[in-house]
Formats: structure tokens, C-alpha cells, sequence
């Protein structure tokens, strides 16, 4: 892990955080939200399950129920294919930022830049469950309790370290503008 921490921030600059960002905020609007609209309800408070702070077994049979077969099997692709190469682009871009941003301190907090790799990690697992309850339900119309706390616990997780990550980005800011507003 230390290795993989010091090439971020050896490799990291404005450049590198630019193109990433670009990325990122590329593939949401041209291809997550286009890709969501094949499961989406338009009137529909929740969207994805996933965007919620948790969720329980009520909640999963609501979202699914609601859905046609068609949309549920969008959803499974979804979370397979589109949600995991999003995960790996936003937390390869908030790695970059991290460690630009940290970069004068590495030494100091260690592999603090790898702290979004756990988002994407706890994202994909969450698809996983995901996925796993929206094909049992097309199946046979339920789903398992432990799956659905399962896929909640990793979503509230996911959360938590989304947090995390914007309080890194938030305190690095304030750092930046510190330093230079003691270099002036």
C-alpha cells in the first residue's frame, strides 16, 4: 500500500487532477445518467438504491416492485458494468486530488490518498448485493433479509468513507490556502 500511496503522490499535479475531474464528470453525464434512465422512474423519490444512506428489506421490495422487468434487468447491468467503472473513475480522481493536495505533508499522513480506494471498495460490494437481490427478486419475487442488510451495511460504509474523503479534500483546500497566505 505505501508503495502504491508514494507513486500518487509523486505522480499527482494540477494536470493529472484536471484530467481526472474531466473524466469523471464526463462519463456521469454521458454515461451514468443516460444509463439510469433505463431503471429510473421519473416521479420516483429514490432512484437507485444506492444513493440512499441505507435502506432496509421494505425499501428494496418498494424500489423493485415498482419496476418492470426490463427496468430491473437495466439495473443489474447497471450496477455490473456502468456503477463499477464509475466507482474506479471517481476514486482514482479523489486519490489524485488527495494527494495533490497532501502532497506536502506525505511524509506526515501517510497513505491518507488511498483512503477512496475503501469507497470504491464498499461501492462495488453494495453493487454486488445489489445485483444479487435483483436477480433473486426477478426469480421469484423476494428477497434475503441478509443480503438486503448486507447491501445496506455497504452502502452506509460507502457513505461514510464519501465523508471522509470530502473532509480530506475540504481540510487540504484549507491548507493550500494557508500555505499560501503564509508565503505572502
Amino acid at each position: 500500500m505505501k508503495r502504491i500511496s508514494q507513486f500518487f503522490y509523486q505522480n499527482s499535479n494540477l494536470k493529472v487532477v484536471f484530467l481526472t475531474t474531466a473524466i469523471f464528470m464526463g462519463y456521469l453525464v454521458l454515461v451514468m445518467i443516460p444509463k439510469a434512465t433505463g431503471f429510473e422512474i421519473p416521479s420516483s423519490n429514490v432512484k437507485s438504491l444506492g444513493m440512499s444512506f441505507g435502506f432496509d428489506e421494505v425499501d428494496i421490495i418498494a424500489f423493485f416492485n415498482a419496476r418492470t422487468d426490463a427496468m430491473i434487468a437495466s439495473y443489474i447491468n447497471f450496477n455490473q458494468v456502468w456503477d463499477a467503472l464509475f466507482g474506479l473513475i471517481y476514486g482514482l480522481m479523489y486519490v489524485v486530488w488527495i494527494s495533490v493536495l497532501f502532497k506536502p505533508f506525505f511524509d506526515r499522513v501517510g497513505n491518507i490518498n488511498l483512503i477512496p480506494l475503501a469507497q470504491v471498495l464498499f461501492d462495488w460490494l453494495e453493487n454486488y448485493a445489489l445485483k444479487t437481490l435483483a436477480q433473486q427478486y426477478s426469480v421469484d419475487g423476494t428477497i434475503t433479509p441478509s443480503t438486503a442488510d448486507l447491501a445496506s451495511a455497504f452502502c452506509i460504509i460507502k457513505w461514510t468513507f464519501s465523508g471522509l474523503t470530502y473532509i480530506f479534500i475540504l481540510v487540504g483546500i484549507i491548507l493550500l490556502i494557508v500555505r499560501f497566505f503564509r508565503t505572502k
